[in-house]
């Protein structure tokens, strides 16, 4: 059980945290309407962005490193947080004035600079919460996380139907960040103190700077298509499409890392072992993509209807763009598979790669979206990243760890069957019902297909493998 404590620990503040974040953005979009919630996701793309950029990981730093539970090591990451929150708060002072200009919006400049007490104030975070993870404590993490994002929810809660306007987002982010540094004080064992240690600072950097790199590609993957959406369509247009993209990313991403706290271990123990890597690895497959399937199909039929719901009659999307999202996301749970098998191998240059390839789509959506070609293509482009990256990621693991990658492509396969079949039965208004009829059986067969092959590999190693728990049945040879 001391096992599984940790892992409940994680998904339950990461599964309550990403919740509250789209029930606080419910709140915001019912209240500011399309343009407002357009000009509050500018406002937020470039806070996130300075966030990734500047991000050295010296929270990380401190639970892998060896001599990480010094005092020395932790003061002296405390005092580089500090300045990488002056560095944040200068930079958004600087691009107050550019952003208010292209956003045609000069309170806009007022609500920029007063972002930046966001990275002042998380610049006093304790990190004792993070320190103590070396000991498989993870619940005060737990705690300061959900206090935060609770806080957050309140307060946009009380506020945005009073305010109604963008720098209601302001308000929230401070408060949030508040009572996210106030309780990593509160929960903290050791008393908050700063240093300098030069050696320390010097690790610090050095393990930081490639995962600030990262967190330029990381954001470009992740927020790329909404910056394409803001430099090429209004104010409105970005608010229905971030609503849309929240919607479906959120989930998406909180399976993904749900799927790596709870399989990424047992992959890393048995890697010694090829037959037993092989078959985890195809249930890990089979799993998640007919997770994927699901989840596709699910935001294909149901995506519009419950934004429509949620947030209201302003902000459903094109149908094709509410289509290509959910593709677009099922393709992300599915590239968990080959990034969690390479990370199990300690291989972190395959999920870097795909995600570089996952930037040719930002690349062709940038175009797109300045040619005039709408959300439509730049959601379309979106989905032609995501294949170029789950194949791209496929083939590295191939060819870096000559893994055998036949359930990938299958299972790949029935996606792409199962998503265009029900694809087409549901948005092809013009087809004959009888077609369309024989296109939701095909994809509900693919659907069973990748639950019978899950069942039928349990089946098979509970007989063949563990005769104990199946006596008769090893017995009569059936």
């Amino acid at each position: 059980m001391a096992r599984v404590r940790p892992t409940i620990y994680v998904a339950a503040a990461q599964a309550g945290a990403e919740g509250l974040g789209l029930v606080r953005n419910v709140l915001l979009a019912r209240a500011l309407g399309p343009s407002e919630m357009g000009v509050a996701v500018a406002l937020t793309m470039t806070l996130s962005l300075l966030d990734m950029i500047s991000d050295f990981g010296p929270d990380r730093l401190l639970v892998q490193a060896e001599d990480g539970d010094r005092e020395e090591f932790q003061s002296t990451a405390h005092s580089m947080l500090i300045i990488r929150g002056l560095f944040s708060a200068v930079l958004l002072a600087g691009l107050a004035l550019p952003v208010g200009y292209y956003l045609n919006r000069p309170d806009a400049v007022g609500m920029m600079v007063a972002l930046g007490v966001v990275p002042l104030v998380r610049g006093l975070l304790h990190l004792d919460s993070k320190r103590v993870q070396r000991h498989h404590d993870f619940h005060r993490t737990m705690i300061v996380e959900l206090s935060a994002a609770i806080t957050a929810t309140a307060a946009a809660f009380l506020l945005a139907p009073w305010m109604r306007s963008a720098a209601v987002l302001v308000w929230v982010s401070v408060l949030q960040t508040v009572v996210l540094v106030g309780v990593s004080h509160g929960v903290a064992q050791r008393p908050y103190r700063l240093g300098m240690g030069r050696d320390v600072a010097g690790r610090l950097l050095r393990f930081g700077w490639p995962l600030a790199i990262n967190g330029v590609i990381m954001f470009g993957a992740f927020q790329g298509d909404r910056l394409v959406v803001l430099a090429s369509a209004t104010a409105a247009d970005l608010g229905r499409y971030a609503v849309a993209f929240q919607m479906t990313m959120v989930p998406a991403l909180l399976i993904s890392r749900i799927a790596s706290t709870a399989w990424l271990p047992s992959l890393a123990r048995c890697q010694g072992d090829p037959v037993t890597f092989d078959q985890r690895l195809e249930s890990i497959t089979k799993i998640l993509g007919g997770v994927g399937l699901v989840f596709s199909l699910g935001i294909l039929t149901l995506g519009n209807p419950v934004i429509k719901m949620l947030y209201g009659p302003e902000f459903p999307v094109p149908v094709a763009v509410m289509s290509a999202l959910g593709v677009m996301q099922g393709l992300r749970i599915l590239r968990a598979v080959p990034s969690l098998a390479a990370l199990s191998r300690a291989d972190s240059f395959n999920p870097l790669a795909s995600n570089v390839l996952r930037f040719l789509g930002i690349a062709a959506a940038a175009v797109a979206g300045m040619s005039g070609g709408g959300l439509e293509a730049i959601t379309a482009c979106g989905c032609g990243g995501e294949v170029m990256a789950l194949i791209g990621s496929i083939g590295l693991l191939r060819h870096r760890h000559s893994l055998s990658v036949k359930p990938l492509i299958r299972v790949s396969g029935l996606f792409a069957i199962g998503l265009l079949s029900a694809g087409v039965a549901t948005q092809a208004v013009d087809w004959p019902l009888a077609g369309r009829l024989v296109l939701a059986v095909v994809a509900l067969l693919t659907l069973v297909q990748m639950g019978w092959g899950l069942v039928r590999q349990r089946f098979a190693a509970m007989v063949h493998h563990e005769p104990g728990r199946c006596p008769a049945l090893v017995k009569t040879g059936n």
